[in-house]
Parts: C-alpha cells; structure tokens; sequence
C-alpha cells in the first residue's frame, strides 16, 4: 500500500487532502504543507514543538474516540506536532492485550497505524470475543498483512514483553487510566483536556 492510502485510511475525515508527494500532505486550509509521515508507532513532523506520548488501550471506548481527537490535532497543526504511542491493556479489558499483539505484528509489517485504526473502528466486534485471535488476523488481513507472518509474530513472546515494557514505564510515570498522554512531558488525561493543552501549546 503506497503512502497516500496509509495517510488516507488514518486521517481521512478529518482534513481535505488535494494531494499527497513523498509523504507531504498539501492541506487546502492556508495551503499548508507539513510532513505527516508515519514511522513506526509515531506519526507527524520528527522536529515538532509540541510531541505527545499517548498510552491507549484499544478495547477502551474512551481511547477510540480520542484516536480520532488526536489525529485530528496532527493534520490540523500541521508540522507542529509529533504523536507517539505506547499500550498500555487494562487488566479490567480481557482482549486489550491481544489485541495490542495484532497491532505491534502490524508494526513488524508496516501497518501500524492502519491496524490502529481497524482496531478502534470494530472494538465493539471483538471486545467480548473468548478468543480474538482470528478476528485480529482477518483484521490485518485486510490491511495487507501476511497470514503467516501474523501467526509467527502474535505467538513470539517477545512481543508480549514490549507490551509489557510500555505498561511498566507508563506506571513508573503515574498512568492510571487510559488514554493518558504526555505532552512535551507533562501528563494530561482524556482527549478534552488534550485539546485544550494542545490548544495552548500552540498559541
């Protein structure tokens, strides 16, 4: 998949785009032109001012809708904003961890950010599922991911461990809840109060 669909299926709805080259987004509001180039599980301008760490959930109801929120916020300061995220699975949503494998198995392939998207987009298919397994794999399936890499990578444990690895740090940083974001360092809960410290980030 070329860069203009990866850009479209994660940001489409939120912003006119009347062109995509070498991972510039030409937006129509201003002309502007900034560099929203996924890269692994980040996504807006590497030199930005304002860089948020974000710790979802992807069976949380409240993560999917600030997925969209934060988005939104990437194309519409366009350059001024790098996005990160991490997982963090609460213990209290019982397919969140998988479903965190299927998205770091995306990333292995290069579809995090779409896999992302899916994930939010059917958390209500799979959320109560016993076992979600093939549901995820259908879901990178039709992304563009291979089957068999997908199986490969959602039965190493190494995965599980990178998981792992974000939860720790996100509670030696005090995350309780999700989402929970980082901005230029200082922690901010829920996508409202996002928006409005973004808001004034960029005054």
């Amino acid at each position: 998949m070329n860069i203009k669909k990866l850009l479209w299926a994660v940001l489409a709805g939120f912003v006119t785009v009347t062109a995509v080259l070498a991972g510039r987004v030409f937006m129509s509001a201003g002309a502007v032109v900034s560099q929203i180039v996924p890269v692994g599980r980040s996504v807006g301008n590497p030199g930005a001012s304002i860089k948020v760490v974000e710790y979802t959930d992807f069976q949380c109801p409240a993560c999917a809708k600030a997925s969209g929120v934060m988005h939104e916020e990437v194309v519409r300061n366009a350059g001024k904003i790098l996005l990160e995220l991490k997982y963090f699975p609460l213990p209290m949503h019982k397919n969140a961890r998988r479903a965190a494998v299927a998205a770091e198995c995306a990333l292995a392939q290069g579809k995090f950010w779409l896999m992302e998207k899916v994930l939010f987009s059917s958390q209500k298919s799979w959320a109560d599922l016993a076992n979600p397994d093939d549901y995820f794999l259908s879901l990178s399936r039709g992304i563009g991911c291979d089957d068999l890499k997908m199986m490969r990578c959602m039965s190493d444990h190494t995965v599980v461990e990178r998981i792992d690895k974000d939860v720790v740090e996100g509670k030696s940083r005090g995350v309780a809840a999700t989402p929970t974001f980082f901005i230029n360092g200082t922690m901010v809960v829920g996508a409202q109060a996002l928006q409005k410290a973004i808001a004034e980030g960029v005054k």
